[in-house]
């Protein structure tokens, strides 16, 4: 393609990009409402990038409530970076009590192993070729830390941004261009801070739009009101939607997606929980026989059958997050302690 065409086609993509009419208007009524309303976190306020490298992987997957707790523990366990790099991959799934997901975990200590030896990037673009970290991390620590103007996105920041330029069902690409275009580059971490606490307090999946203080220049109240096809989701709608299980890909290095988990994976993940709750549970150096545990894994769903408990038991191992001890007849169980 001629470099007058690929001018032209920009041009034209430009032209049509979803936009935030008023956007200064925006940014400083947020940025007000942030003052009084925003949320109060130490990792906000520390400029620590390992506190903000916790807390961003913290984050993904797993309602704020739940975060500040599981921090302050994980924090307890492993103060710096350093003393995460050295843990043991036991101590670290011990410490990851509570949060689900626990390859987070084993990724967070990747990443620290790394900034350890060759030092914290401080931009970016640098942060999100380490091994662990995925663009949502490195927004978060490229801002909060270091002031660096990096928009964060998250499922909140894009309901509020996509609701703002009327675009909800907006793509990644044009989520992203627009963030750019949105972010307070002086005061980039209070920005990012405001858009996600926003999307989680005002402007949520059922939006409370007479609290909202940005309502006179969100484009998709103003098609509600015209009641055009971009208007709002029904509350049916919207209700089917906050009930579907949605899963949240943190792939470093992948645009975050969301997208419906089947029933039976559903199901896998419980079974791979419980079964690492299980073994977190026991004194270091113990196991559970594998034929042991089906009828211990009751609850959400039917206990699994002993041909499913071992693929599950497999897959743990695969993930890192589990070891088979050779040793014991019948086979056994345990936490990794490397």
């Amino acid at each position: 393609m001629r470099a007058s065409d690929v001018r032209a086609e920009s041009a034209i993509a430009g032209a049509t990009a979803p936009r935030i009419a008023g956007l200064a208007e925006v940014q400083r009524a947020l940025l007000a409402w942030h003052r009084r309303h925003g949320m109060g976190a130490p990792w906000r306020t520390s400029r620590d990038p390992y506190h903000a490298l916790v807390a961003a992987v913290m984050a993904q997957q797993t309602q704020m409530a739940r975060v500040l707790p599981a921090y302050e523990r994980f924090l307890a366990a492993f103060p710096t970076a350093e003393a995460l790099a050295g843990a043991t991959t036991a101590d670290v799934i011990r410490a990851w009590s509570g949060m689900g997901y626990n390859q987070r975990a084993l990724r967070l200590r990747a990443a620290a192993r790394i900034v350890v030896v060759d030092g914290w990037p401080r931009e970016m673009e640098a942060l999100s070729t380490i091994d662990g970290i995925g663009p949502f991390t490195a927004a978060v620590v490229a801002s909060f830390a270091f002031g660096r103007p990096a928009a964060c996105i998250d499922t909140n920041v894009r309901r509020v941004l996509g609701r703002l330029a009327g675009e909800e069902r907006i793509t990644p690409a044009a989520l992203r261009r627009l963030a750019g275009e949105a972010l307070v580059v002086r005061k980039p971490a209070r920005w990012n801070q405001a858009l996600m606490d926003y999307g989680a307090r005002i402007c949520t999946p059922r939006p409370k739009c007479d609290a909202c203080v940005v309502a006179e220049w969100c484009a998709s109240r103003a098609s509600k009101t015209r009641g055009t096809k971009d208007e709002l989701p029904s509350d049916g709608r919207r209700v089917a939607e906050e009930r579907a299980t949605y899963e949240i890909d943190t792939t470093p290095k992948r645009m975050q997606q969301r997208r419906r988990v089947p029933a039976d994976d559903a199901a896998r993940r419980y079974y791979r929980g419980r079964t690492i709750d299980l073994l977190r549970g026991l004194a270091p150096g113990g196991c559970i026989d594998v034929d042991a545990l089906p009828p211990l894994l009751g609850g959400r769903h039917p206990k699994p059958s002993l041909r499913q408990m071992r693929a599950i038991v497999a897959s743990l191992v695969r993930d890192g997050l589990a070891v088979l001890r050779p040793e014991a007849v019948p086979p056994a169980v345990s936490l990794p302690e490397d």
